[in-house]
């Protein structure tokens, strides 16, 4: 299981945070569950190429998931992935445990193991 990454600031911001970091990073676009996969349940489309692919076939450089400041039951998952088809980088953002969707929830168990454990810190 992810830790979280302690220089990940706590609060309201922690996902614009998050996105920020991503985006100094190169991840820019956002991949979303696709909405009539050809290729199964666990699918992301990305919006460069718009192409659905399954998830396992993307790149997850890292993860992270967030806990809401004042809900730790507000939980998201955050991966910067690369598509597979156009290499475009970006994030797939849900909610984990009791708020995913069955679809969001097969992406997650399908996406690939992250190159490393979370975001890189801003400078």
């Amino acid at each position: 299981m992810t830790q979280p990454n302690a220089d990940i600031p706590t609060g309201a911001n922690q996902l614009a945070d998050v996105i920020e970091l991503a985006a100094e990073d190169g991840f820019s676009v956002e991949f979303v569950v696709a909405d009539e996969p050809s290729s199964g349940d666990d699918a992301l489309r990305c919006p460069r190429c718009e192409t659905d692919s399954p998830a396992d076939s993307f790149v997850r450089t890292w993860t992270e998931r967030l806990e809401g400041a004042s809900d730790p039951a507000d939980m998201l998952h955050v991966s910067a992935l690369t598509c597979p088809n156009c290499s475009a980088r970006g994030l797939f953002i849900a909610p984990f445990g009791p708020s995913a969707t069955e679809r969001q929830a097969a992406v997650l168990r399908a996406l690939p193991e992250p190159r490393r454990e979370s975001p890189p810190s801003s400078s």
